[in-house]
Parts: C-alpha cells; sequence; structure tokens
C-alpha cells in the first residue's frame, strides 16, 4: 500500500550542541535521531572536503532525509517535505533521487507542513524525547548518505 507522507524535523540541523529529529508519518510513521555529536563531526569532515558552510548544513539534513525514506520504497506514493532550507530545494531533490534510485521526481514536493501535521508531532515526541528514534544515526552512516 502506498501512502503520502509528510516529513518534518525539530532540532536545527545547523545546531551543533542539540539532537534534531527527522520523521516521517501519515499511514505510516518513523523517525530518526541526529545527535548533536554525529552532525558535529559530519559538519567537519565535510567542511574538511572544501564544503560550503550552508551547503555542509544542507547536505546533513538531505543526508538525513535519505536514511529517513531509503527503506520506505514500498510504502511511499507521494513525499512532501517541510520546507526547512527555502531556496535549496534545488540541491535537496537531486542529492535525494541521486541516493534513493527507486525515488521520481514526480514524487516529491516541498511545502510548509505546519504544526498540525503528524509527522510535526512525531519529530516534536522524538526530539523532546518522549518516543524512541526508530534509528539513531551513527557518523559513518550519515556520511555515506552525503
Amino acid at each position: 500500500m502506498s501512502h503520502h507522507i509528510e516529513v518534518d524535523q525539530s532540532g536545527r540541523t545547523d545546531r551543533y550542541n542539540e539532537d534534531t529529529a527527522l520523521a516521517l508519518s501519515d499511514g505510516i510513521q518513523a523517525a530518526i535521531l541526529l545527535s548533536a555529536a554525529v552532525k558535529r563531526e559530519c559538519y567537519q569532515k565535510l567542511r574538511a572536503r572544501k564544503m560550503s558552510k550552508k551547503l555542509a548544513v544542507v547536505r546533513v539534513f538531505a543526508a538525513g532525509l535519505v536514511i529517513l525514506l531509503q527503506d520506505k520504497r514500498d510504502a511511499i506514493d507521494l513525499i512532501c517535505i517541510d520546507t526547512e532550507f527555502s531556496g535549496w530545494e534545488s540541491d535537496i531533490l537531486p542529492h535525494l533521487l541521486r541516493h534513493l534510485k527507486w525515488l521520481r521526481r514526480d514524487q516529491v514536493y516541498f511545502a510548509s507542513i505546519g504544526k498540525k501535521s503528524r509527522a510535526h508531532d512525531l519529530a516534536w515526541a522524538t526530539f523532546r524525547r518522549k518516543r524512541a528514534p526508530n534509528k539513531k544515526v551513527s557518523v559513518e552512516e550519515l556520511l555515506r548518505a552525503c
């Protein structure tokens, strides 16, 4: 069964003193956690590769999306990603398409999903430690998805 899902984050990927939770919801639910330490180390390694500060932050977000979505191939028909990095959609979408070979361009769009979204609630609950994430992402895994 295919679902139209929404994706949201709680805790910014550019704040290296706090964790980030990425969640998807509507019909199916999943959440991952990027710890502050994992984000910080990944960011430093990306910067060492001469990646710009802003692109490194966006790439960490996009890599988190890849990890969140990677095993959902048969469950997803349409993906609405909350507009976290306005103006960077043209970098995020190709990154997703490059890493998720099954994903088609017409399956993904970006929009503000708002605080009433179940994805927002799930990301917030995971960020606040009221719900355990489905996965805690390692530095190696995040770098592979970058």
